[in-house]
């Protein structure tokens, strides 16, 4: 899963890969990852990101015109399919060629071990998060918060659907523990 501003260029080339049963899961884990983290990404201030990757896309260290915003991206350097929301510590300056390859991967498949480091340097993110070789789902997210979110729903959405879905997406990242008993309840796990 990718941010917003990079899933059409993305699911252009992808989708035609994909079986229709491959494209509702996608969409159904990025509403219910949307929902959870709605509300917990932080405002990025551009000017600062730009001073503090001194205006450079980080991974190929080309000059980035801040004015011309088609060409860039702000990076989920730790991607939100794992639950983590757009922070100053989890933001990277990209072009727009270097976000669309990186695609929602973690970053040790994406960067060097060198571009790793730099990126904890700068960032302030934890390096043995960073490096980590295999995905590590956010657990220190508040599940509850996420949960009462998520059931702010439309009157006339469909409920069940939601809610399978996001017992799905709970269990699948093992955060059925973190929820409160009345959720476990209510959610009926």
């Amino acid at each position: 899963m990718e941010c917003r501003s990079c899933k059409g260029a993305i699911n252009a080339v992808l989708n035609v890969l994909r079986t229709p049963e491959q494209l509702h899961e996608s969409a159904a884990r990025r509403r219910v990852a949307d929902v959870l983290l709605k509300g917990e990404d932080q405002k990025i201030d551009q000017a600062a990101l730009f001073r503090r990757f001194g205006g450079k896309c980080f991974k190929t260290g080309r000059s980035i015109d801040i004015r011309e915003r088609a060409t860039w991206a702000i990076d989920h350097i730790l991607p939100s399919q794992y639950l983590y929301p757009l922070s100053v510590e989890n933001a990277a300056l990209l072009s727009r060629e270097a976000n669309n390859a990186k695609a929602g991967r973690w970053p040790s498949h994406f960067y060097t071990n060198n571009e790793l480091i730099e990126l904890s340097r700068l960032t302030g993110a934890d390096l043995n998060l960073l490096a980590s070789r295999e995905p590590i789902v956010n657990r220190n997210i508040d599940v509850n918060a996420c949960v009462t979110r998520f059931l702010k729903v439309r009157e006339r959405s469909n409920l069940k659907k939601r809610l399978d879905d996001l017992r799905k997406l709970l269990s699948d990242y093992a955060l059925v523990d973190q929820l409160s008993p009345q959720n476990k309840k209510m959610l009926g796990l």
